[in-house]
């Protein structure tokens, strides 16, 4: 089911597998008498943003589900396309550029080499996530729905496509078919917010396996759940063999991996301690299943605009609205309450082409001069307060360059009104800007900092998007003006 709640961060990458990743043990003329194992990677699928260590662990698994920590194992990262997106210290990967690839951990035992993979993704924050944000799966365990979650005010549609159908397929409603082992993307477009942005979701799927073990997944249900500080739910785990069969035999160990998020008890009793995502596991011999908790806020920021597209060198005003959260429905309660006292940041990721803008103690945000067009990140706005949610916002580099100016060019006239109103229910959603350059004929630049209220052609036609307030910049080198766009529905 689509989300809509405008409380959950953008920072907050979800992660939801439900099994791990095994390796085949290659066969050789002196394997062991003990017989096969397998290599397990037991952290999961992932997706961070940049700069974000990700620590990963392996264990050995024999064929009666006995775990034991190999003598050494290599780590190694491969980019899709043969691109860098990060590298490995030990065991802790650390992304550096945006992309998504494959990480496989290699161990050597009795002289032979055993290998494990799992789907990996590096991306910046946008303006809503899917849940889950990385899939490893295997053929034949059924199929696996993919969640958008809009993180703003309104609506939006969604369409899906598989960067190789063959591997893994998606349909009209985001739900994933997996048809055969390898790697792949599913691509989720944003088709009803302004520029249709994208989230890609790596996905690995695993073929039989051949290593003869008790157990070869676990299944988590519910593989995702919302629920607030003091709340309690019951996750129940299925385990199955190679062959599909549930394994009912199976004693299952829970765990959670952020306990301070979220606790869980042997009987799969997960309790709300405090706002933040935190991996449920469960695990019976030595296989892993996981599942993601998100615990709410009570309190919400929400910050305007919620998409600021800047040229390089401009300046934007950010404001921030706080609202309570409604329990029940999970939506926010429509009349805002007094702001708390606010921390306003841009993250920094070490890598100066990422690192495109910063901000005031106000909200006021500056682009570097040096910004690339097309870059994205985002601004935050934090309260002290743990059971509040901070508020954020995408900023991007526009393509608005108002170049070197035209020689003679004085001013900028607008013979139409300098204030645009637009109705959406009016059914016209353009109106035209009509402006000249004073003192000689120059090409004039136009852009809008605010996307998702209205954006603005080369011939200053505007197309409203959403509710709210936007300010289209006309230029012409040094020489600028502006128009203000309102939008109602």
């Amino acid at each position: 089911m689509k989300k809509t709640l405008a409380f959950l961060s953008i920072l907050l990458l979800t992660i939801v597998t439900s099994g791990t990743w095994l390796s085949c043990s290659k066969k050789s003329n002196n394997s062991s008498s003990t017989g096969s194992q397998a290599l397990v990677i037991q952290t999961g699928a992932q997706s961070i943003a940049p700069n974000v260590p990700m620590q990963f662990t392996a264990v050995l698994v024999d064929k009666n589900g006995n775990t034991t920590a190999p003598s050494s194992v290599s780590w190694s990262v491969s980019g899709n396309g043969g691109t860098s997106i990060g590298s490995f210290s030990g065991s802790t990967f650390t992304g550096t550029s945006v992309g998504y690839g494959t990480i496989t951990a290699s161990a050597t035992v009795n002289g032979t080499t055993l290998t494990a993979s799992l789907p990996i993704g590096v991306y910046t924050p946008g303006l809503f996530t899917v849940i889950p944000s990385a899939v490893i799966w295997t053929t034949g365990a059924g199929t696996i729905p993919l969640t958008p979650v809009y993180l703003g005010i309104g609506s939006t549609t969604y369409t899906y496509s598989s960067s190789d159908a063959t591997i893994a397929s998606v349909d009209a409603s985001g739900i994933i078919t997996f048809n055969k082992a390898g790697s792949c993307a599913i691509t989720v477009t944003a088709s009803g917010l302004s520029g249709s942005p994208v989230v890609v979701v790596p996905v690995l799927v695993t073929g039989t396996i051949s290593v003869p073990l008790p157990v070869t997944r676990i299944s988590i249900s519910p593989n995702a759940y919302e629920m607030f500080r003091g709340d309690n739910t019951t996750l129940t785990a299925k385990a199955y063999d190679a062959n599909g069969n549930q394994v009912t035999s199976s004693a299952f160990t829970w765990t959670s991996q952020n306990t301070n998020i979220a606790t869980v008890d042997q009987s799969g009793k997960v309790s709300g301690v405090s706002i933040g995502k935190a991996i449920i596991t469960a695990t019976a011999s030595g296989i892993t299943g996981q599942a993601e908790v998100d615990v709410l806020p009570d309190t919400v920021i929400m910050l305007s605009p919620t998409w600021a597209s800047l040229a390089a060198g401009d300046s934007q005003q950010f404001t921030a609205t706080t609202y309570t959260v409604n329990h029940s429905s999970k939506l926010l309660n429509s009349t805002p309450i007094a702001n708390p006292s606010l921390t306003w940041t841009i993250p920094t990721y070490g890598v100066s082409l990422l690192d495109i803008a910063t901000v005031s103690g106000s909200g006021m945000v500056k682009m570097k001069s040096s910004a690339t067009i097309g870059l994205s990140s985002i601004v935050m706005a934090t309260s002290v307060s743990p059971t509040t949610e901070p508020g954020v916002s995408m900023i991007t580099v526009s393509d608005c360059n108002c170049g070197a100016g035209t020689a003679g060019v004085t001013g900028i006239t607008i013979s139409s009104s300098t204030t645009i109103n637009i109705s959406l229910s009016s059914g016209t959603v353009t109106s035209q800007i009509i402006a000249s350059t004073v003192g000689a004929t120059g090409t004039l630049n136009y852009c809008s900092n605010n996307m998702t209220v209205c954006s603005v052609d080369a011939t200053g036609l505007i197309t409203a998007s959403g509710p709210g307030t936007a300010t289209v910049k006309i230029c012409c080198g040094s020489v600028q003006t502006t128009v203000t766009v309102n939008v109602t529905l």
